[in-house]
């Protein structure tokens, strides 16, 4: 073997390496977003009209291209939030939203129709189009900033406890 071929062979092994790195920290990336999804439940409020009956699920659909793979059923088997048990629901592209309660936007995905009681989630790895909640990676962390005022006029009321994680918060009073 020349040298040449050796050092061929060396680059093309730490590509190798430089692509599973790459998809085991995206991997990650989407356990912890799955996380958070499942987690913002909790923190939410909707409207009582917003569920068919009081026994009804929450649902947390994902709209368009799902990046999460397993880690969301995972992070939601066997979740409860305000006494509901948490159902996930995967929408194509075109499908349309109704019934869902948290809508995680996913590649190619139509927002909800307004007014609609829909905790809409978008992700900096998608689109820059922010939505009521809108995951970024800062400083090597997941994190997210919130949207209160649209938040506000879907009439859900987002706990002071989650916006205090938020790296902002807009409509928030000062």
């Amino acid at each position: 073997m020349s040298g040449r071929q050796a050092i061929a062979g060396v680059l093309a092994v730490l590509a190798l390496l430089g692509e599973a790195g790459t998809a085991r920290a995206q991997s990650l990336e989407y356990q912890i977003k799955a996380n958070y999804l499942v987690r913002f439940a909790a923190f939410v409020e909707w409207p009582p009209s917003a569920f068919a009956s009081a026994a009804a699920p929450l649902n947390l659909c994902v709209a368009g291209r799902d990046p999460f793979g397993q880690a969301l059923d995972a992070a939601a088997a066997a979740q409860t939030a305000h006494g509901r048990r948490i159902a996930l629901r995967r929408l194509g592209e075109r499908d349309r939203t109704g019934g869902c309660h948290i809508v995680y936007l996913g590649r190619g995905a139509q927002p909800p129709e307004n007014g609609a009681a829909v905790l809409v989630v978008s992700d900096s790895a998608v689109t820059t189009q922010r939505a009521m909640i809108h995951f970024v990676i800062a400083t090597n962390r997941v994190r997210f900033h919130i949207d209160k005022t649209a938040a506000e006029q879907a009439r859900l009321q987002i706990s002071s406890r989650l916006l205090n994680l938020a790296l902002d918060v807009r409509g928030r009073a000062r």
